[in-house]
């Protein structure tokens, strides 16, 4: 690596006008990015991220500015100075980026391929004929490991994978081998095993083309291990910049040891995971102090008085009064990550055997088919074979529990959660619902039936219609129920019941940071104080500090008012944190079944020792050197499911055996073999660590 500069970023200030009002995005902010270097941008919502990444594309929407500074790209010069004719030619060719969601960033009603030669359309010089195109297309689908590249450029973005949709978008931003990629939250929703191929894919890219690449996230964890150094942006100031190991070993400023403090890991099992109170200030003039006084631990009137500069650390700088030398009477200790791990540890999880509880739902054998030709009308050979979401899970929920349901993409956890609350009723099997079958309910049960299990969306900003107030959403449920005025809760209330102020009540949707607007739901999903809950990706998103305050929320919920919480994720380090026992899904399957110590500690399918190898280590460093553990490849097509053991594709123990044979739900603990199952036909061997990966 080279030390000439690929992008220079000097005193940037970035401005949005709305209204009559001004708010600050980015406040001279200083950023250099080497050549064949990754830079890690990380920080709250809010602190300015995207807009550093839209200014420096010139894609900075009508109503933001830049205010001052310079944007140097190494042979363009200063950026801020060209014509949007001359930034046309520099974006894709000199500078690509790689959107969060490439469902919304690809073109529904185009062809893979097309949207792919539409790039190379739209810069003459890098255009050949439609022969050198499709060559030139097929080479970019192969280097991203898109399988069968040639078939998939008449293909649909729908009609692909999240992972291989990604895939697609990472190749459009290769085609024309720029200079520097930009990677925005670009796998901030994928699960950890599609998370860690993008990775590799994009380190890869970086060691093949010599690109540089500028990487924002809000994974503190995902940066350190992927990143050369990291820069943390706290009100559009850079407040912290140092070595991807160091931001885990030796974070120097308050605010990124609160991020790094708030990361779920197996040593913060049991214990409250620590969050910043308050929230990021709305900026309208260059700070006069320092802006993150009003949430810091160590804050004093020095603090609120007057704006640090940059002081040197063993990493690199961070801009804190408490590193400056002639502060050190103020500040005898230096700020460190413990002193945000809260005293309050016990979040009711960890025991090693949870006290048996009554039983509040039941699944047996549960499948849920999508499409599908059944007509014997049909002949055979033209017989569509139906998605196989569900596919005969079984399983208890008992009052009182946090139960976890983890898997990647595409394994039917959401699925299964429709069915708990009954938003989708099973091909076959049967669900009980205290004693009651779910399946045969009338209207008026059905009615009932929701007051008492509610469900927390994914999305909360499209499950809350961004056309009413939060005071009226989260009472609702109480007129669509026909609650008695005296049995319901006030707005106020309701809103303190998910620590958010009762201000809030008279504010939209799109007035709320992801945080808050996902407290809302819960608040929601709450009023009619409902038995169980499903929360379906409640983390999804979000940023460190405000992902385990949802977590920690959870755990109250469950400890103070008996709640029976169904917990879904592609995050098993935060179900881990609240669990009492977990179950893994694959293929829409549950592989394995456990209280949450059975699962870390004598993982009994490879399916689940894969995913423990991708939860963050405490240990700087070690995360990055367990990635070669990794699941290969993706989940299979839901219709056409492999045979034997669905897992043994991607399986490094795979046998014989289980390419031919299904294995079947397998007892760990005998005699009773009630807790811990596996669907694995090693699970023993697999559980005592002494099965061999496979040799043939």
């Amino acid at each position: 690596m080279t030390t000439e500069a690929t992008l220079s970023v000097q005193d940037l200030s970035v401005g949005y006008t709305s209204a009559g009002s001004h708010r600050l995005a980015l406040d001279r902010v200083n950023l250099e990015i080497g050549e064949q270097e990754i830079l890690g941008v990380v920080g709250e919502s809010g602190c300015g991220k995207s807009t550093l990444s839209t200014a420096i594309m010139g894609l900075l929407p009508p109503n933001g500015r830049i205010l001052g500074g310079r944007i140097e790209l190494r042979g363009r010069g200063d950026l801020t100075e060209l014509s949007d004719e001359a930034m046309r030619g520099v974006r894709g060719s000199e500078i690509a980026v790689i959107f969060q969601d490439p469902s919304t960033s690809l073109n529904p009603r185009m062809p893979v391929g097309a949207q792919l030669t539409q790039v190379l359309g739209a810069h003459p010089g890098k255009h050949g004929s439609a022969r050198d195109n499709r060559e030139q297309v097929i080479s970019g689908l192969t280097e991203v490991g898109i399988p069968n590249p040639q078939r998939a450029l008449g293909r649909y973005p729908h009609e692909l994978s999240g992972g291989m949709r990604q895939r697609v978008m990472i190749a459009m931003a290769l085609l024309l081998d720029p200079k520097l990629i930009i990677a925005d939250e670009a796998t901030s929703a994928l699960d950890l095993t599609l998370e860690a191929q993008i990775l590799e894919l994009l380190l890869r890219v970086r060691d093949n083309h010599g690109t540089s690449l500028l990487f924002i996230s809000h994974d503190l964890g995902v940066v350190s291990q992927f990143c050369d150094r990291v820069a943390v942006l706290y009100a559009g100031r850079v407040i912290e910049e140092t070595t991807a190991t160091a931001v885990l070993a030796q974070p120097a400023h308050p605010y990124t040891q609160a991020l790094n403090a708030a990361v779920p890991t197996p040593a913060t099992r049991g214990r409250r995971l620590a969050t910043v109170d308050g929230r990021m200030p709305d900026v309208e003039q260059p700070l006069a102090a320092c802006g993150f006084a009003p949430r810091c631990l160590h804050a004093t009137e020095l603090c609120t008085s007057a704006a640090p500069e940059l002081h040197p650390t063993d990493g690199g700088t961070a801009r804190c009064f408490a590193l400056a030398p002639e502060n050190a009477e103020i500040w005898p200790d230096p700020p460190s990550v413990e002193d945000w791990r809260t005293a309050d540890t016990d979040t009711g999880q960890g025991s090693e055997t949870p006290p048996e509880k009554a039983p509040l739902m039941l699944a047996e054998d549960v499948a849920v088919h999508f499409g599908g030709s059944r007509s014997r009308f049909v002949p055979a050979t033209r017989r569509r074979a139906p998605v196989r979401a569900v596919d005969g899970v079984s399983l208890t929920l008992r009052r009182g529990t946090v139960v976890g349901i983890v898997g990647e993409s595409g394994s039917g956890k959401t699925t299964l959660g429709e069915v708990f609350v009954k938003l989708l009723d099973p091909t076959h099997g049967a669900m009980t619902f205290d004693q009651t079958d779910t399946t045969r309910l009338s209207t008026a049960a059905t009615r009932r039936f929701r007051r008492r299990v509610q469900m927390i969306f994914q999305n909360p900003y499209s499950s809350l219609s961004p056309r009413v107030r939060i005071g009226e959403q989260v009472t609702e449920p109480y007129r669509i129920h026909r609650i008695e005025p005296e049995n319901r809760r006030t707005t106020a209330q309701l809103l303190a019941a998910v620590n958010l102020p009762a201000s809030l009540a008279r504010a939209y949707p799109a007035q709320l940071s992801g945080g808050q607007a996902r407290r809302v739901g819960i608040a929601r999903a709450l009023a009619c104080e409902p038995d169980l809950v499903v929360a379906d990706e409640p983390t999804s998103g979000l940023d460190q500090s405000a992902a385990a305050s949802t977590i920690n929320l959870l755990a109250d919920l469950r400890t103070n008012r008996g709640l029976t919480v169904v917990l879904i994720s592609h995050s098993l380090p935060q179900v881990i944190a609240v669990a009492d026992e977990i179950c893994v899904m694959y293929f829409g399957q549950i592989v394995e079944r456990g209280t949450v110590d059975d699962l870390i500690t004598r993982p009994a399918h490879p399916y689940t020792k894969a995913l423990l190898d991708l939860v963050p280590d405490p240990e700087p460093g070690a995360r990055l050197r367990r990635r070669r553990l990794l699941v290969a490849g993706e989940v299979p097509s839901p219709d056409a499911p492999p045979q034997g053991c669905r897992f043994h594709p991607r399986c490094s123990f795979a046998r014989d055996l289980c390419r031919t044979t299904a294995p079947v739900p397998t007892p760990l603990d005998e005699p009773n073999g009630a807790g811990h199952l596996s669907a694995c036909h090693f699970a023993h061997d697999m559980a005592a660590g002494t099965l061999e990966p496979a040799t043939n």
